[in-house]
């Protein structure tokens, strides 16, 4: 991605994130606070909205931008979530350095060889589907009639390919009931925990080297060469409950993992 000339002024900020958040609403047919979660998120990765910088308050945000407080705060919510933003009551919302990782980013992180920085997502192409095919998921969440897929091609820093896939039971998660558009730019455990009212734990992970074969390849977008991580890993819910299975395939050539 581009980067941008840095703004700073309250004036800027509150103009840049308008357009943007009108022109994915234009485009993509988001919620207001879709749209403006998208536009803080790809404003950070651009360096438009610098680390360091104090973003206008919540409530010049909401009647700059023509939205309700509750936009505003659900929105930075969730882009704090990512690890982008810090808000802190007298202080304010600071935008973060983008190298260092949040503790809410789950099941492992992962490092650039050359560089060693935090591997951070830019961009991600989504697809929702439903399957009563059996797989290693089963295990976790056991016998369901349908489970929901949640598969991302997700593009990060250094033009980094990661192919990842969510798999929920179906009658607690039901395909029909997301939309790719929503999830974008998004902690997707955090957005799931949000719109079932529930707290999440984190179950097993385990990591394998292996090639990846040509569907996977085909699916997530990925170069055929050089061996790639395996990892699988498990959520449950507070009581217990299996909550999602998912699987990551991340190249092992230009990465390292850390758990």
């Amino acid at each position: 991605m581009n980067r941008q000339a840095t703004i700073e002024s309250d004036s800027d900020i509150n103009k840049a994130l308008k357009h943007a958040m009108l022109q994915e609403i234009d485009r993509n047919g988001m919620t207001k606070r879709q749209a403006l979660r998208v536009a803080l998120v790809n404003a950070i990765h651009s360096g438009t909205l610098a680390p360091g910088l104090r973003l206008p308050s919540e409530t010049d945000l909401a009647e700059r931008l023509g939205v309700s407080l509750g936009t505003v705060q659900t929105a930075l919510g969730q882009v704090q979530d990512l690890g982008l933003i810090k808000r802190r009551r007298g202080d304010g919302t600071r935008v973060l350095d983008c190298s260092v990782l949040p503790p809410n980013i789950w099941h492992f992180r992962m490092h650039h060889i050359e560089s060693g920085n935090a591997f951070r997502m830019m961009n991600q192409q989504i697809e929702i589907a439903s399957t009563d095919s059996e797989g290693p998921w089963c295990d976790h969440l056991g016998a369901c009639p349908e489970y929901t897929v949640i598969r991302r091609s997700i593009i990060g820093t250094h033009d980094l390919r990661v192919g990842a896939e969510m798999i929920l039971d179906a009658r607690l998660v039901p395909a029909a009931s997301l939309a790719a558009h929503s999830l974008r730019q998004s902690n997707l455990r955090t957005i799931l925990e949000a719109r079932l009212g529930v707290v999440a734990v984190q179950g097993k992970r385990s990591v394998s080297l292996e090639d990846i074969d040509f569907r996977q390849a085909a699916l997530f977008e990925l170069p055929m060469d050089g061996p790639f991580f395996k990892i699988e890993a498990t959520t449950f819910l507070s009581d217990q409950r299996p909550f999602y299975f998912q699987t990551l395939h991340v190249p092992a050539d230009r990465v390292t993992l850390e758990f």
